[in-house]
């Protein structure tokens, strides 16, 4: 096991610099892998992210250590110079696959470095969820902590591992770190509500893993019941107006989060470039892969949601986040005052614009293997 210092490179597309530097750093992150498993982290990695072009790896034995080795440089196979177009149209149910090769890096048989564990099996059938996928969970290895374990997830004495799939995989990642009773979705044959995906869905446009509607799709096949009803207990259902509040953060700065008592969209953060258009960022504003259009992001969301649930009168409403009561009370939400971008006041529209050119182009295109959702 030793430490690890990877940076991706992605191609610069900055008209002033890119002459000079044609590529730029993306992404770094610390990682902690044997050798193969390293090299099946980045790999699962390109695969997912074709537009890194390479990384660089630097290497150090001990956490001590304050300092990295220059170790390799990995370059992508699966590099593509321009991003895939969309293809709207979604696959039959039995063809979609889950591709958790991230998540794969991150599991593996038990490895006896430990001075003493426990393995308790699952025998109510948990769905867990881990970084944007479900899984089943078939029990957890208690193991007494190593040094790097208590250095790693906090931990004086004891960690828990989660153990998933008919392959009885072990998980081994930072996001255990407060213990898996908070990954843990539901159980077989439960019914649960949209919003308790948010944690999923959040990760997911973060990292973007895979799309909205896969995980809806994944976590049905475990057993588990999606509604879109506003209560268990009620036959009610959601609005078709998807309403979406959007926070002014800077000058050309906003985040935009769904309203709780609808379809659930992940917060998102943006800002307006220099064209004028609205382009995602991340919450520190750095640009997402390609500079992702907002309005692309959004209408993926809408669309995979409308083809989940099977409503094609899906549509968003854009209003504005007014701050209220330093904290302490509801915020509220208005129209898209006038001084803000031209983009952002039409935002609405281009969306829905968007999702009534893809109704009419897929007018029967809906998951017709969505779970019954009977009423308690």
């Amino acid at each position: 096991m030793a430490y690890y210092l990877v940076t991706y490179y992605i191609k610069n597309t900055n008209e002033k610099t890119k002459d000079i530097i044609n590529d730029v750093p993306y992404k770094s992150f610390d990682v902690e892998y044997k050798e193969d498993k390293l090299l099946e982290y980045i790999f699962a990695y390109f695969e997912k992210n074709t537009f890194v072009s390479y990384c660089t790896v630097m290497k150090k034995d001990w956490s001590i250590y304050k300092e990295y080795d220059m170790y390799c440089s990995v370059v992508n196979p699966y590099y593509r110079e321009v991003p895939i177009k969309h293809d709207y149209k979604h696959l039959d149910a039995d063809d979609v696959i889950v591709k958790d090769g991230l998540n794969k890096a991150h599991m593996g048989p038990y490895e006896p470095i430990h001075k003493g564990f426990e393995v308790n099996l699952e025998n109510e059938q948990k769905v867990i969820r881990l970084g944007a996928y479900f899984y089943d969970l078939k029990g957890v290895l208690i193991c007494e902590a190593t040094e790097a374990d208590k250095e790693k997830y906090h931990r004086e004495k004891f960690i828990t591992f989660p153990i998933v799939d008919d392959d009885w995989r072990v998980y081994d990642c930072e996001e255990i770190c407060d213990g898996i009773q908070f990954l843990i979705v539901g159980k077989k044959g439960d019914t649960i509500p949209l919003a308790a995906l948010r944690e999923a869905a959040d990760f997911n446009a973060r990292e973007h893993w895979c799309s909205y509607e896969d995980q809806l799709v994944n976590l049905e096949h475990l057993g588990i019941t999606i509604s879109n009803r506003k209560t268990k207990d009620s036959a009610e259902e959601f609005s078709d107006n998807i309403v979406i509040g959007i926070a002014k953060l800077g000058d050309n700065r906003f985040r935009m989060d769904a309203d709780w008592d609808g379809y659930y969209i992940p917060r998102r953060f943006f800002h307006v470039g220099d064209d004028d258009e609205l382009y995602e960022t991340d919450e520190e504003e750095k640009p997402t892969p390609y500079q992702q259009k907002l309005v692309t992001r959004i209408v993926d969301d809408v669309w995979g949601l409308s083809w989940f649930f099977n409503k094609p009168k899906l549509r968003v409403l854009i209003t504005a986040i007014t701050e209220n009561g330093l904290g302490f009370q509801r915020n509220e939400l208005g129209p898209i005052p006038k001084d803000w971008f031209y983009t952002v006041q039409t935002l609405e529209g281009e969306i829905n614009r968007k999702l009534d050119e893809m109704h009419k182009e897929y007018p029967d295109d809906y998951y017709r293997d969505k779970r019954p959702d009977v009423i308690e």
